[in-house]
C-alpha cells in the first residue's frame, strides 16, 4: 500500500449570468484562506500533512496560475496519549505533467504510529502567525473485529448472497461515531504482451437496470452498521467483466478475493462520502463543495484504519471464465 499523500487545491467557481444589458462580475473580492489536510493511518509510522492557501489570478481560469500555493516554514504538531508529535517539512518530486515545475512541499513525521482509541489533536502554526487547529480520535485496529466467514465463492452457492459482518470493542470514551465503507475486491493478474500486471476489480453489492444501462451499486459508508451484503450474481458479473472485449481469456489468473473495511473517525467520513473513492484514491474533484474540519481555515482532519479477511474462490467456478 502506498503511502497516502493528500492534497487541496483551491478552486474558484466562475458564473458568468447576463441579464438584459447588465454585466455582473464572477468575481468578488479576494480572501487569503489557508488549508491544512493530514490524514493519519494507524498502519504506518510515516505519516504526512500540506499546508496550501488560496490565490487570485487575473482573469477567470485558475488553471493559469504557475505559482506553488503551499506553505513552507509552518510547525506542525500531533497531540496524542499525553505526547507532542513533531512534524517535519520536506519536498516531493511531483508528475512530469504538473503545472507546478518546482518540487511538492509536506511535513512529515516517521515516529508517530497510533495503536489506541483515543482522542487527537492538530495545529499548525504558520509564519504569518495564523493558527489551523482541529481535532479526531484514532480508531484503533484493535477496536473493530470481522467475524471469520467461511465462504466460498463458487458456482454452486447455496445462498444468493454472500455476507459479512463486523464488531466493535473498547472505543474512545465520548466516540463520535466509527464509519464503515465495506469492500469486496477480486485481485488478479493481467499478462499482455509478455509483460504482468496486477489489477484489482471491486465487486457491487448488486446491479441495478435503468433507462442509460445497467448500473453497479456499491456499499454506501454508514455509521452504526455492522454488515455488508453482495449477491452472487453481482460477483458472477463483475468477474465476467474483468477480461470483457478480450477474447484471449486465458491471460489472465484471479489471484485471491478479500473482503475488507476501510474504518474511519466522522471527520474523515463526511470527506470520504463525497468524494466516493476509497483508500488510496483519495483525491479532489473540481465539482465539489468544500468540507472541512479545520478551525481557522479550510482542510480535513481524520483517521483510517483497516481490516481485511480472505475468501476463498472455487477452481471450478475461475475456470468457468476461461482464467487461470
Amino acid at each position: 500500500m502506498r503511502k497516502l499523500l493528500l492534497a487541496f487545491s483551491s478552486i474558484i467557481s466562475i458564473l458568468t449570468f447576463v441579464y438584459c444589458d447588465d454585466n455582473v462580475n464572477p468575481k468578488t473580492d479576494f480572501e487569503e484562506v489557508y488549508i491544512l489536510n493530514c490524514i493519519i493511518r494507524t498502519d504506518t509510522s510515516y505519516q504526512t500533512a500540506t499546508i496550501s492557501r488560496s490565490f487570485d489570478i487575473n482573469g477567470f481560469d485558475p488553471s493559469i496560475n504557475t505559482t506553488d500555493p503551499f506553505i513552507k516554514g509552518a510547525k506542525v504538531k500531533i497531540f496524542y496519549d499525553n505526547a507532542v508529535y513533531n512534524f517535519k517539512d520536506t519536498a516531493v518530486a511531483r508528475a512530469a505533467d504538473s503545472k507546478y515545475k518546482t518540487p511538492m512541499n509536506i511535513y512529515y513525521t516517521n515516529n508517530f504510529k497510533p495503536s489506541l482509541s483515543l482522542p487527537l489533536k492538530i495545529e499548525a502554526a504558520l509564519p504569518n502567525g495564523k493558527i489551523l487547529k482541529a481535532e479526531s480520535e484514532v480508531i484503533s485496529v484493535y477496536s473493530v473485529y470481522i467475524n471469520t466467514s467461511n465462504q466460498i465463492i463458487s458456482e454452486n452457492s447455496i445462498s444468493s448472497k454472500i455476507h459479512f459482518s463486523w464488531g466493535e470493542l473498547m472505543l474512545a470514551p465520548n466516540s463520535k461515531g466509527v464509519y464503515y465503507a465495506p469492500e469486496l475486491v477480486i485481485f488478479y493478474t493481467h499478462d499482455k504482451n509478455g509483460v504482468s500486471f496486477k489489477k484489482q476489480k471491486k465487486v457491487p453489492s448488486f446491479y441495478v437496470n435503468t433507462d442509460n444501462g445497467t448500473l453497479p451499486i456499491y456499499p454506501q459508508i454508514q455509521s452504526g452498521t455492522q454488515s455488508a451484503s453482495f449477491e452472487v450474481e453481482a460477483i458472477k458479473r463483475a468477474m465476467a467483466e474483468i477480461s470483457e472485449g478480450d477474447p484471449n481469456k486465458g491471460n489472465y489468473k484471479i489471484d485471491k478475493a478479500i473482503f475488507r473495511l476501510l474504518i474511519m473517525d466522522a471527520g474523515l467520513a463526511s470527506y470520504y462520502s463525497l468524494q466516493k473513492t476509497f483508500l488510496d484514491e483519495f483525491s479532489v474533484r473540481v465539482n465539489q463543495p468544500d468540507i472541512t474540519n479545520i478551525k481557522g481555515g479550510l482542510g480535513v482532519f481524520g483517521t483510517y484504519t483497516i481490516k481485511q479477511i480472505q475468501i476463498s474462490i472455487a477452481r471450478d467456478f475461475i475456470s468457468s471464465y476461461g482464467y487461470n
